[in-house]
């Protein structure tokens, strides 16, 4: 019999094998339909975005990624309160611009730990910054 502690890991490791296709629809899998994904530092002003806001949001970003690998180095997981916390690495091939970001994650599963409900993600924010400004650029220059 598989634990909740098991299902919430695979459920996350789930997530970051979506991240690993790169692609909106592999990202939101394992997402439930009320799941909302903040990030942090707050300093970044970037809004909490639903399941619909984020696949608008990680689109522009699947014409330029290729190669995207995470790399998971530190799982915390707490069935009792249905949390995981991990601190990851991606790096990536860009047309726009070099990848390589360092996360830390805080999931919130649903009581069978089988979807997530809330993603709440610090980035380093310098690096993020000036990568998406390079995608942008990059996707007016190259748009149809």
């Amino acid at each position: 019999m598989t634990t909740l502690r098991e299902k919430q890991e695979a459920t996350a490791r789930a997530l970051f094998d979506g991240y690993n296709q790169y692609t909106a629809d592999a990202v939101l899998r394992v997402r439930a339909p009320e799941c909302i994904h903040s990030w942090w530092p707050t300093s970044m002003k970037r809004p909490s975005k639903t399941n619909d806001e984020f696949r608008e949001f990680f689109k522009p970003m699947e014409k330029t990624m290729k190669n995207y690998k995470v790399k998971i180095h530190k799982i915390i997981n707490d069935p009792e309160t249905h949390t995981l916390a991990l601190y990851a690495t991606g790096t990536g091939e860009s047309a726009a611009a070099p990848y390589q970001g360092e996360y830390c994650f805080f999931l919130t599963f649903t009581e069978d730990g089988e979807k997530i409900t809330q993603i709440e993600q610090f980035v380093d924010s310098a690096f993020a910054y000036n990568y998406l400004a390079k995608v942008n650029e990059y996707n007016e220059k190259h748009s149809s």
